[in-house]
């Protein structure tokens, strides 16, 4: 699964452990966020998120070094 460049950068802020736990923190922070783009990101995340398994997300995060590099 292809992640948008904002897309990576909030799976890493809200990365809580596990897929299912990350993507219940986004979900959560979801309306609090204003910004149009950002919540279009957040959306298309959680999104494509239902369609990986936590193994190739972990990976994801290993990559990531657990930091975002913008």
């Amino acid at each position: 699964m292809t992640f948008t460049h904002d897309e990576r950068r909030l799976l890493i802020l809200y990365y809580s452990g596990s897929l299912a736990d990350t993507a219940d923190t986004l979900r959560l922070a979801l309306p609090d966020i204003t910004d149009p783009d950002e919540r279009g990101a957040a959306a298309g995340a959680l999104q494509k998120l239902g369609y990986i398994d936590d193994a190739p997300f972990q990976d994801f995060i290993s990559e990531s070094g657990g930091s975002y590099d913008g």
